[in-house]
């Protein structure tokens, strides 16, 4: 029968090569002994690594579409599902350096023919002294197996721990025909044994604390602590054992605040911890997360909470790269018609029984989820037009001097239902339709709740709808969306906010809220019910100009500001204090 020696001398950067001189005759003789030279081939191996979940498409872990877990934190839910992540993709032409030392082996028909080891360092491969450079193969198909020293042969098997499971590195070259073709390569695609997993909360506003975990097994002896691979059947045998608990921390977000995710439309700030490395076969139902301390995300803190299993459908791969995904959504609260507030579940639109009107706002307020009188745009403050020299109306007026006192201003009720609210201790303005339009249809708003077949009850019995004060916006951009004043000057307050939130809180019950557009996207603009005047011209106060305040809540910034005109016409947002 011929044979093949297949030696070993190695150059070349990137590649790891196998090369011998190459003779086809039976009866070469060997120098000046006159003995039969051995036939010899040429035979290239070459070696790279492939990173963890290479050319892998994120999707569900799992063949079928698993429903995300959920848990009710509160004011807030986590909504869990374990996802395959793909390899960092890297530069065309670049590869990781395969460092290291390996053995080859060759089988046939699962019985090992031969065996060959070396290191492999800066572009060179230096054979193992024992192995004299070469496998003797006769001609035939044979599967090629390199693998690293994390990998360690057991009789006919190869086996590897789970403290190596991140580490050990095997390569397949099946039905390969030796066959003295002088220009023959073998090729490996060194892939990880081991498969990896590590924990992400994701959130549309910033995450301001880190975050602890612990990563643990569900019951004693469920997780492979050992496997072994079967050169014969090609396949993968776990055995179970006991696991340590391993801590799962994550820092807080380092994503820029607000603008990262446009302002809360995007899930864009994350919390990553760092990675757990497992091994083929293990279960993601055998795997959970106990301890998970968020600090303060939204508004409350977060109650320490468990995640009892990760995916009942997820069975690890070799080389995998696996994400617990672990979604943190606000969960706004609402006004009900019957007077209580609950959250989104417990809407006619998210399956409970109870008709929202309004978005909690704080200080026992709600705003409404859509504008006073339809609405519509083109609700005056006072009419007919005042202009800029429009006459005194609120009992309480804002010095231009000392404008930002505004922002402590929370009467809308006052000014839009006492008489003491306004300058003559007589006029109502809510029952002033033709003078004061806007503060009419605010406080009318419940007429509208009525039309739409919407009957309120309870601690709503009697309560109603005003304009609100700037005071009472104030509260909304800094409590709800967590704003943070970005200018302050004479004409009011600029906010950074994530101001897509409120929208998204609006519009999930059926409400609106950008009903307009602008230079800086969709917009929410209303009136207040808070008055200025221009001190600076040293007029009394009943004959200084005076004027209004409004808000604007576009998709990308907020302000509260004092505007000129007060004949300007705006949308009307009625607010509702629902309890005392």
């Amino acid at each position: 029968m011929k044979r093949n020696t297949i030696l070993s001398a190695i150059t070349g950067a990137t590649l790891l090569l196998f090369v011998a001189a190459c003779s086809n005759s039976d009866d070469n003789t060997n120098g000046n002994n006159n003995e039969p030279k051995e036939p010899t081939q040429t035979v290239q191996f070459s070696f790279t690594d492939e990173d963890f979940g290479e050319d892998e498409t994120p999707t569900r872990a799992g063949t079928a579409e698993a429903k995300p877990q959920i848990v009710d934190l509160g004011d807030c839910e986590a909504e869990i599902s374990v996802e395959s992540e793909p390899a960092v993709k890297k530069t065309r032409g670049a590869q990781t350096p395969a460092n290291g030392h390996y053995t080859i082996r060759a089988y046939q028909g699962g019985t090992l023919k031969g065996e060959m080891s070396g290191t492999f360092s800066g572009g060179t491969f230096t054979p193992d002294v024992a192995n004299k450079g070469s496998i003797k193969l006769a001609h035939g198909t044979y599967d090629f197996i390199a693998f690293n020293d994390d990998i360690i042969p057991s009789g006919n098997d190869l086996t590897v721990a789970k403290d190596k499971a991140g580490t050990a590195m095997i390569g397949f070259a099946n039905a390969e025909h030796i066959n003295q073709n002088p220009n023959q390569t073998i090729n490996f695609t060194m892939k990880h044994v081991g498969a990896r997993l590590r924990t992400q909360f994701v959130c549309q506003k910033h995450i301001p604390e880190n975050i602890t975990a612990t990563l643990e097994q569900t019951a004693a002896n469920v997780i492979p602590t050992s496997i072994a691979y079967n050169p014969a059947t090609k396949t993968y045998t776990a055995t179970n054992g006991a696991m340590t608990a391993e801590a799962s921390n994550s820092p807080a977000s380092t994503e820029t605040k607000y603008t990262a995710s446009f302002y809360g439309k995007f899930y864009s700030y994350t919390s990553t911890s760092d990675y757990h490395y497992f091994l083929p076969t293990t279960e993601g139902s055998k795997l959970k997360l106990t301890g998970i301390s968020a600090g303060t995300v939204f508004w409350k803190p977060i109650p320490t909470f468990n995640v009892a299993s990760l995916n009942a459908s997820l069975q690890m791969q070799s080389n995998k790269s696996y994400v617990v995904k672990i979604k943190l959504k606000p969960s706004f609260t609402y006004l009900m018609s019957d007077g209580t507030t609950g959250f989104f579940k417990d809407t006619t639109l998210g399956g409970g029984t109870k008709t929202p009107i309004g978005l909690v706002i704080g200080n026992n307020r709600a705003i409404a989820l859509n504008c006073a009188d339809g609405n519509n745009k083109s609700l005056l403050w006072l009419a007919p037009s005042g202009g800029w020299w429009h006459g005194h109306n609120n009992s309480k007026v804002i010095k231009f001097t000392e404008i930002l006192d505004a922002y402590n201003d929370m009467d809308g009720y006052k000014y839009t239902w006492e008489a003491s609210g306004s300058y003559d201790n007589t006029t109502i303005k809510a029952n002033e339709k033709d003078k004061y339009p806007a503060f009419y249809y605010a406080g009318h708003y419940g007429d509208e709740l009525a039309a739409a077949g919407i009957t309120v009850s309870g601690n709503l019995v009697g309560r109603k709808w005003y304009m609100p004060s700037v005071g009472e916006i104030e509260d909304m951009h800094t409590t709800l969306v967590f704003g943070e004043v970005d200018s302050e000057s004479y004409g009011g307050k600029y906010y950074f906010a994530y101001t897509d939130l409120i929208n998204q809180a609006v519009t999930r019950v059926g409400g609106q809220w950008y009903l307009d557009t602008s230079f800086y996207g969709p917009i929410s603009t209303g009136h207040t019910s808070t008055e200025y005047y221009d001190d600076r011209l040293g007029l009394p106060i009943a004959s200084a100009p005076h004027n209004r305040f409004y808000f604007n809540f576009s998709s990308t910034y907020c302000r509260i500001w004092r505007d000129f005109d007060v004949s300007r016409a705006s949308l009307v947002r009625p607010i509702i204090k629902y309890q005392d």
